[in-house]
């Protein structure tokens, strides 16, 4: 498969979400769903059922999805962005992409920041199961799925940016629920004495 036929691709996805099926709601409800600053309540809910459920124990698994979020982001914003430069859809002159936001955001699109950080919490959460019902991992992914599906909506990155963000998001969560979780369960029985 050649490159230009992969770039056909990702540009023709683009069209389909970003122009052929958009309507009155996906424009109200994807821009809100996309803002990272949305997501506070969220994060304060899932603070304060770690430390209800977890007590002690709970300060790990906050490190640990902030590392999760720390490497997805500084990995595709700060070594994958610049050094394969690039723009995003709503820069193209040629695309006339539907940009719903006030803002293009960064130069670069791929991969998308968005995607692999959420995709990393997500799959962070998931992986450890810090929550027991089904329902609620399922939940979790979807919420990173639709963030991801809101950037292409929104018009600030392509189909193929979201995937690479997704793919480099569970690179980072298995290399975290493998290597730094079991360093902070050893760290905490060092500290506590207790394995619980």
């Amino acid at each position: 498969m050649s490159f230009e036929l992969i770039k056909n691709i990702d540009y023709s996805i683009f069209r389909f979400i970003n122009q052929t099926i958009s309507n009155p709601v996906f424009d109200f409800l994807l821009p809100i769903l996309r803002d990272a600053p949305n997501w506070i309540p969220l994060y304060i809910f899932l603070g304060i059922y770690l430390l209800k459920k977890y007590k002690l124990t709970s300060w790990k698994y906050a490190v640990y999805l902030l590392i999760a979020f720390a490497l997805a982001d500084s990995i595709s914003y700060h070594i994958f962005k610049p050094w394969i430069c690039r723009l995003r859809p709503c820069h193209s002159t040629t695309l006339h992409a539907r940009l719903l936001l006030g803002h293009c955001g960064g130069k670069w699109s791929f991969p998308s920041s968005h995607a692999s950080n959420h995709m990393a919490i997500a799959l962070n959460i998931v992986l450890a199961g810090i929550f027991t019902k089904k329902w609620m991992n399922y939940l979790w992914i979807f919420w990173a799925l639709s963030i991801g599906f809101a950037q292409v909506y929104v018009g600030v990155h392509y189909p193929f940016d979201i995937a690479a963000g997704f793919a480099l998001g569970i690179i980072i969560a298995c290399f975290n629920y493998k290597l730094i979780l079991p360093f902070l369960n050893k760290l905490h029985i060092k500290l506590t004495g207790n394995n619980s």
